[in-house]
């Protein structure tokens, strides 16, 4: 693994899906209308589930990651796949 760009995240070589709880699939949805939908999915979720959120635009991906950072939840991991990108979070303790 290697630092993600912006140096936020993890970024791991070679795509290897990480187990997740549940999946979010926003590639084609509109900013900030992906960041709701991940907040709203993320909300429900238990302490220490793993969200996986699929996406295209890397200005979205670069804005989840500053939120998570700012969040309790925590990034475990985010890499690049074609012309997608994959993200990993951890719900964090105690977040509603």
């Amino acid at each position: 693994m290697v630092l993600g760009e912006g140096g936020r995240g993890l970024r791991r070589r070679g795509f290897t899906p990480m187990k997740s709880d549940q999946r979010l699939d926003i590639s084609g949805v509109v900013i900030p209308f992906s960041l709701a939908l991940c907040k709203s999915t993320l909300a429900p979720m238990a302490a220490g589930a793993v969200l996986e959120i699929r996406l295209r635009d890397l200005d979205t991906l670069q804005d989840l990651l500053i939120i998570v950072e700012r969040s309790k939840d925590n990034v475990l991991a985010w890499e690049k796949h074609d012309e997608y990108y994959f993200l990993w979070v951890q719900k964090g303790p105690g977040c509603q």
